[in-house]
Parts: structure tokens; C-alpha cells; sequence
């Protein structure tokens, strides 16, 4: 084609140059107007307010004004150059995505399997399935009074993990139906930790986790932890075993990824508001015969249950933060955290955790988990994390409570992401 033929295209049109330039509009005016709707999570500080309403809608004001006050060739190499670029994000967004789209393809293929040649993933179907809690069984079994509550697993069953190198992991439980050797109750225990999936030990192995390092320094100290467990109902857990343990320390472990959110279920959870009652009864400490029939009736239905890829997808939220471009953003340093909520009540756990621990002469002691997104990026964005962290912080100076402050720690290291497996866990 010769240059003559070239001067004789036409310009691209105005509708065009609308259009292109709309395109990548859309999409961040839908994210200022998701921003606005959820306006208690996303647009109640100023930080936030700029990240999220006021940013996104100035950059689509500005693509519309130049589809119209541009020439209508410029607008549409700019619109088609923000076109492009929106596109490129969301390929980067899937390659980031990747490593847990792995990971649950991974444990899709374990949940799925009923047996494989040498039995073991059945070997696990005694336990807690991944992704069920022990408060989803109480929930079943339609628990009212927090003395009949289920709060750990069953005791000395085979417990999966989850994929651990693309092979499963699993713990036995002890009597109580807990992440520890049943052994360590034959001494006096000189630490208690209660927490969440951290203190469970999720995805590594038992000398691994947060309660086996604590053990090479402290051997007499057990774990009382389950997935997707809050602050409540790791009282629970002080006032049903640490209380008859006894032990010299207990320590709660709070993650700042989701433990603000959990509390805020489990305060509207009638059984588990009754730990801060000054009488609760937290219920015996073993399991009755009836209890453990109608949980491994519950888990045996769990585990019979065909598990899809999109309910995993689904409890994960994947799909979401591939479209708000979660992992690109989180890169940039600019994926910031809903807004933390005050909550009157956690001052009023972490009063009742220390009363019952000194009932006995023990010390209560605050361990705080930084989320690993805190690190992550160009961009220092601990200032939107620390409105919680002071939050939690404040509680514990209010009742007294020494805190082990690990995002103070790891702040100070080179790296701190290095402490951190893909699944946002300690490695």
C-alpha cells in the first residue's frame, strides 16, 4: 500500500474515540460507585475515600472529557492506549492470581477423592473436611447454650490440612480435638495459645506451625486453635481448657486479617456471648459420647458432599478480586483494607480473658498477627492498617495486657513477607 493510500484513511470518528475512552471509564466509575454503596467499608476515612471514590472517578472524568475536548484521532488513540492497559492488568491480575488458583485446584482434587490407591486421603475423613469449622457443627447441631457448644474437632481423629507440596497433610487431634501430641497434657503445661487458623497450624507441618517453633524453647506449651476462629470463641476456648489447665501463660493470638470480622459474627452468636457472662458455664472439657456420634454424623455428611470448584471459588472470593484487580493493585501498594468498625466488645473479651486467666495466677498475654498484604507493594501502606492495630491496642492498654506486637517486629526486618507462605499463613 502506498503513502497516498495512507493519507486518504479516514480519522478515526468522535463516536469512536467516545467509545474507547468510555470503556475503561465504566469500569472505574463502577468501582467508585461499589466504593459509595459500601461507603462504611470503603469510604468513610479519607484515605480510602481518595482510593477508592475519589481517584477511580477522577480518572474516568478525565478519559470522558478527553473523548469530547480531544480531537476526536487523539481521543481515540487514548482511549484505545486505556483500553489496552485495563486489559494488561487483568492478564497480569490472572498470572498473580495463579499461585492460589493452584492451590485450591489442588485441594479441589483432595476433596473430591473419596480414596486413592494407598487409602490416604481417606485416612483424613474422621476430621474436619477443609473449609468446615467447628462452629458450622455446633451451628448444625443447633447449639443455644455456650455448655454444649462443639469448639474443637473430634478427638483423636485424622485431621486434613489442606495440599501441602501437592501432597495432603493431616495432624491428629488430641483428646480435646486440637493440633497437639495428646502426650503434652501428661505434664503441667506452661503455655496455653488460643487463635485461629495460625494457632491450628494451617498447611504446615506440626513442628512448623506457631505453636511447635514456641515449643523448642518452650516444650510443655499446647495449641488451642481453629480455622476461622474469633476472638469469642478463643475465650471459649480459655474458659473451657485453659481454665482447667492452668497454666502460667495464656496467649491469645489476633490476626489483623479477619479476626475484627469474625468477632463481629460471633457477637451475634447468643452461645458465645455467654463467655462474657461472670457466670458462664463453658461446658465440660471432653466431648460426651452423644456429642461425638452427632458430629461424626455431621462431618461424615460433609465429606459426602460433592465439592465443586465454583464453591470453592465462591468462599474465596477469587473472582471478585480478580475484577477489583486485588494482586495488581496490592503490587502498587494501593489495595487497602475495609474500614475497621469499632467494637466496644473486644475491650470487654480481652477484660474477661485476663480475669479468668489470673482467676488461677496466670498471666494473659495479647499476640498480634500482622496481615502479609501490610508489607506488600511499592507503596507504605501500614497507615491504613494501623486504625485497627490501634484499635486492638488501645483495648489492651485499657485492661492492662501486655501485647507482642509482630508488626512492630517485623516492621524492622529487611523483608518481612519472608515469614509468609502464598496462602497469606506463616511459612
Amino acid at each position: 500500500m502506498d503513502a497516498s493510500a495512507n493519507s486518504d484513511a479516514a480519522p478515526p470518528s468522535r463516536r469512536l474515540a467516545v467509545f474507547l475512552c468510555a470503556l475503561p471509564a465504566c469500569y472505574f466509575l463502577v468501582v467508585a460507585g461499589y466504593a459509595v454503596w459500601n461507603h462504611a467499608a470503603y469510604a468513610s476515612d479519607l484515605p480510602r475515600f481518595l482510593r477508592y471514590v475519589a481517584g477511580p472517578a477522577l480518572v474516568a472524568l478525565l478519559l470522558i472529557g478527553a473523548a469530547y475536548r480531544m480531537s476526536a484521532k487523539r481521543g481515540a488513540y487514548l482511549g484505545l492506549t486505556a483500553t489496552a492497559t485495563l486489559a494488561a492488568l487483568f492478564l497480569v491480575e490472572l498470572v498473580l492470581s495463579a499461585r492460589l488458583l493452584f492451590a485450591m485446584a489442588g485441594m479441589l482434587s483432595l476433596l473430591g477423592a473419596n480414596d486413592n490407591a494407598n487409602g490416604e486421603i481417606a485416612r483424613g475423613h474422621g476430621g474436619l473436611p477443609p473449609m468446615y469449622t467447628s462452629k458450622q457443627v455446633s451451628t448444625q447441631l443447633s447449639v443455644e447454650q455456650l455448655d454444649e457448644a462443639i469448639l474443637g474437632g473430634l478427638p483423636a481423629s485424622e485431621v486434613l490440612l489442606c495440599a501441602h507440596n501437592g501432597e495432603p497433610l493431616f495432624y491428629t487431634a488430641d483428646r480435646f480435638g486440637f493440633n497437639n501430641d495428646d502426650s503434652i497434657y501428661d505434664t503441667p503445661l506452661d503455655i496455653v495459645m488460643v487463635g485461629d487458623s495460625f494457632v491450628e497450624g494451617h498447611c504446615q507441618p506440626s513442628q512448623d506451625t506457631l505453636v511447635g517453633r514456641l515449643r523448642t524453647t518452650h516444650p510443655n506449651s499446647a495449641g488451642f486453635g481453629m480455622r476461622a476462629g474469633g476472638p469469642l470463641l478463643e475465650l471459649a476456648f480459655i474458659g473451657r481448657y485453659a481454665a482447667r489447665l492452668e497454666p502460667d501463660y495464656v496467649i491469645m493470638a489476633f490476626f489483623e486479617g479477619n479476626d475484627w470480622n469474625n468477632l463481629r459474627r460471633e457477637a451475634a452468636t447468643p452461645w458465645l456471648r455467654e463467655a462474657l457472662d461472670a457466670d458462664a458455664d463453658f461446658g465440660p472439657m471432653e466431648l460426651s459420647e452423644q456429642q461425638v456420634e452427632a458430629t461424626s454424623g455431621i462431618i461424615e455428611g460433609w465429606w459426602e458432599t460433592q465439592v465443586s470448584q465454583g464453591d470453592i471459588f465462591f468462599k474465596s472470593s477469587v473472582l471478585r478480586n480478580v475484577i477489583a484487580l486485588n494482586e495488581v493493585w496490592g503490587l502498587l501498594g494501593l489495595d487497602y483494607p475495609r474500614v475497621a468498625p469499632e467494637q466496644p466488645v473486644y475491650e470487654d473479651v480481652l477484660a474477661r480473658a485476663r480475669e479468668l486467666t489470673e482467676s488461677w495466677g496466670g498471666q494473659f498475654v495479647l499476640l498480634y498477627i500482622p496481615v502479609d498484604a501490610r508489607y506488600r507493594g511499592l507503596l507504605d501502606k501500614s497507615f491504613v492498617y494501623d486504625r485497627l492495630r490501634n484499635q486492638v491496642l488501645e483495648a489492651a492498654t485499657a485492661n492492662g495486657i501486655d501485647v507482642i506486637d509482630l508488626a512492630e517486629e517485623f516492621a524492622n526486618l529487611e523483608d518481612p513477607t519472608a515469614f509468609y507462605a502464598p496462602d497469606a499463613h506463616f511459612n
